[in-house]
């Protein structure tokens, strides 16, 4: 059986003052295995990013963030960990690759000067050990005379090889568990594939568990394990790939997969879309089902009862009403945006 590296149980992440504190991220739950590839997906505002860098604990200090629940990784839960015991995992064993390089890496510093910095903080390596590290690192994400060009500012990169060197100063400490947030979304399409099969094969050399962040379903279809979709900061389908793109149980997930044109289907005089637009959360949850206010599918009790986390075959989760004979229809009937 696959070592559990991180789990996550019933995340809540609030932000404001107790009275008017909006909540973006409630009672999330799940796990990554060493050496698997979770994908999170839904739009924007769900709370994928909040939740990873709840998980990083890049929210920890922020003012007016309040976190609760519990993070274990590795067996130590991090939100009860002190500041320094996070930075000794934080870069080390844990890492992110964030969605613009160009904001992240400083732009007044050389490219080969910030890894190095990470490999200073967090190894032991000699100065010059530590520029070999570095050369050996660009070289290992693709960016080509590594040695040439390890003294290059950010903006003597291309965004693909900008992304590249986020990849490698992520993978200086050698992290067991990496956290990649949309890093592929302003790339060209061949730039991308690219980026993804370095995530792929560096997740084979090493056996590092990967939480992939993406709007991107094409993207989940190539390289995940298993997927989470999140909506209005929930969870409300989970399984492996298979599961959730050949059964969707859903209506959500059932859309988001409508939505993608594809040649098996009759074409159809316009691009299918989920009605509507996500809550804003600062303004509060709906009543029920959060997705009720846009599903097709809605009866009397998604408006007024939150719907508990229903369990299908192989761990398959979902958080709907509809009866399991309805879910399985979902799949061929796409009714969602009629």
């Amino acid at each position: 059986m696959t070592k559990v590296l991180l789990e996550v149980d019933s995340l809540t992440v609030r932000l404001g003052h107790a009275d008017s504190a909006a909540t973006l991220v409630e009672e999330l739950s799940f796990s990554v295995a060493a050496g698997e590839i979770l994908c999170i997906v839904g739009e924007s505002g769900c709370g994928k990013t909040v939740t990873a860098r709840s998980v990083i604990g890049l929210n920890r200090n922020e003012p007016g963030f309040h976190t609760s629940g519990k993070i274990m990784f590795d067996g130590r839960n991090l939100l009860t960990l002190d500041e320094p015991s996070m930075r000794r995992i934080r870069g080390a064993r844990m890492s992110m690759i964030f969605q613009d390089p160009m904001s992240s890496l400083n732009p007044l510093h050389r490219i080969g000067t910030q890894i190095e910095e990470s490999l200073a903080i967090h190894g032991d390596l000699g100065r010059r050990e530590r520029r070999e590290r570095t050369v050996e690192l660009l070289s290992q994400v693709g960016i080509p005379d590594a040695r040439a060009r390890i003294d290059d500012y950010p903006h003597q990169f291309s965004g693909g090889m900008r992304q590249r060197a986020m990849i490698a100063l992520a993978l200086a400490g050698n992290p067991d568990l990496l956290i990649a947030d949309e890093p592929t979304t302003a790339l060209d399409v061949t730039t991308q594939k690219q980026i993804l099969t370095l995530l792929e094969r560096l997740r084979n050399d090493y056996g590092m568990a990967v939480i992939f962040i993406t709007h991107d379903l094409g993207v989940v279809a190539e390289i995940a394990d298993r997927v989470m979709v999140m909506y209005a900061g929930k969870c409300v389908e989970s399984g492996t790939v298979r599961e959730v793109f050949h059964a969707p149980q859903h209506p959500y997930t059932a859309g988001l997969l409508a939505s993608i044109p594809a040649l098996n289907r009759p074409k159809l005089p316009r691009l299918q879309s989920i009605r509507g637009a996500p809550p804003v959360l600062s303004e509060g949850r709906p009543e029920g089902c959060a997705f009720q206010p846009r599903c097709a599918h809605a009866f009397d009790a998604c408006s007024t009862e939150p719907p508990m986390t229903s369990t299908g075959e192989l761990d398959h989760l979902d958080r709907c009403w509809l009866l399991p004979a309805q879910k399985r229809h979902l799949a061929n009937a796409m009714e969602v945006n009629a």
